[in-house]
């Protein structure tokens, strides 16, 4: 096979493994993005259920001074029955008294609901401060992991990055830049195979059964005449590429 060619099936190698790394290390911010707001959304369900506690708790107390209220009143007004002369001022406090009692029954079957609510709600709150808990140590412990991992990642790119280096060197000036433009063009994949039947991998375009024949041959650079990638025989010892 064509020297350059070969080395330029390597160097393919090498930046579809810098692609990927780098590619690993673009995720990471938005892992880190990810894990914060699963932990942030459990701690707003744990504030908006301390925030309906709190509603409850007031409602509960507004009713019980209600309560306690009227109950006075109705002491006052007991305490009336006997002072009074007529029959209608006697009539009317019992009324009065009767009426602040039914509101009293109404009110306490509403604290009841309410005090059997905020058990409920007390509940559910100590339930989500363990899973926000949870959350924070598995968060906590996946950002520790993959902060290691990208450490690693990042050493493996480094040495990616230096062998590329060293492969590119030996390469024509023209040719590299013509492998580069296409790198951006065709979807990071620049030097591509030509299958059974004479058919490019890259665009799936069948070649001239000279060119196919040349390509297999392996003794001359040939790039495909519909995508431009640089072709090599997929016959010939080389390196799995995929393709796109």
């Amino acid at each position: 096979m064509n020297t350059t060619l070969q080395t330029l099936i390597e160097l393919q190698k090498i930046d579809l493994i810098i692609l990927d790394l780098q590619q690993k290390i673009v995720e990471f911010p938005n892992l880190i993005q990810r894990l914060d707001k699963q932990l942030a959304d459990h701690e707003t369900k744990l504030l908006t259920m301390q925030s309906r506690l709190e509603d409850q708790e007031k409602s509960r107390r507004v009713k019980e001074l209600e309560v306690e209220d009227r109950a006075e009143k109705i002491k006052k007004y007991q305490g009336q029955l006997l002072e009074v002369k007529t029959n209608k001022e006697y009539s009317a406090l019992l009324a009065e008294i009767k009426g602040l009692k039914t509101k009293n029954s109404l009110a306490e079957d509403d604290i009841l609901e309410l005090m059997e609510s905020i058990d409920r709600t007390k509940k559910a709150i100590t339930e989500t401060q363990r899973e926000v808990e949870k959350e924070k140590e598995r968060s906590k412990q996946v950002k520790q992991a993959k902060e290691a991992e990208q450490v690693e990642i990042q050493q493996v790119l480094t040495k990616e990055q230096e062998k590329r280096s060293q492969v590119a060197a030996v390469i024509e000036e023209k040719i590299l830049k013509e492998y580069s433009k296409l790198l951006m063009l065709r979807n990071e994949v620049a030097v591509t195979s030509v299958e059974e039947g004479g058919v490019c991998s890259g665009c799936r375009v069948a070649l001239t059964p000279q060119m196919f024949a040349e390509v297999k041959n392996g003794d001359y650079l040939h790039r495909c005449p519909t995508c431009f990638r640089f072709l090599y025989w997929s016959g010939n010892s080389g390196p799995y590429i995929e393709e796109a």
